[in-house]
């Protein structure tokens, strides 16, 4: 029997319980904020900071690597690219291992806006963390890591049973 300190946890009962839409409004809110500071402090919008952020700390990367590693369309994460290489904050380069490739990294001009951008990013980081105590700090990095896993394991299962041929009530599977 479960000691009168342990509960049970508590279901959603209606849409605004849903974890889901919790973090959604905690990214949404969270991420205005910072769209709002650096298109005013650095003429970036959120594509842009991302891929900038992305590229400050894993350049060289592949058009394609880092739009997955941003979540963002290729067609989309290439519009803005395009428009940063124009602004001359990312340059094109020969992927060593494929010769037809590209590897895509921050100029010197994009090296330094980087040095800018991101000192604030971590400012508001903590800034949002500042209400929980250490202790606390730790339990949602973690929960965050679990759950992070766990989504993405489950949507990969969900996507490999959309991808089952479907067979039709009734029908007659050959045998060979």
């Amino acid at each position: 029997m479960p000691s009168a300190d342990a509960q049970e946890p508590k279901t959603a009962s209606h849409f605004k319980e849903l974890v889901s839409f919790r973090l959604n409004m905690l990214a949404s809110h969270w991420s205005r904020l910072a769209a709002e500071s650096n298109q005013r402090d650095f003429e970036l919008d959120p594509r842009e900071w991302r891929i900038l952020g992305m590229l400050g700390a894993n350049a060289p990367m592949s058009l394609q690597g880092l739009a997955r590693e941003v979540n963002i369309d290729k067609s989309l994460a290439s519009r803005a690219v395009s428009l940063m290489i124009d602004r001359g904050l990312l340059q094109r380069g020969a992927d060593q291992s494929d010769g037809r490739g590209v590897q895509l990294s921050l100029t010197a001009k994009g090296k330094q806006l980087y040095r800018k951008v991101f000192p604030k990013a971590v400012k508001r980081n903590e800034e949002l963390l500042s209400v929980l105590s250490s202790q606390e700090r730790e339990v949602f990095d973690r929960a965050l890591d679990l759950l992070t896993a766990h989504a993405h394991e489950t949507l990969a299962r969900e996507r490999a049973k959309a991808a089952k041929p479907k067979r039709k009530p009734g029908a007659v599977i050959a045998a060979d």
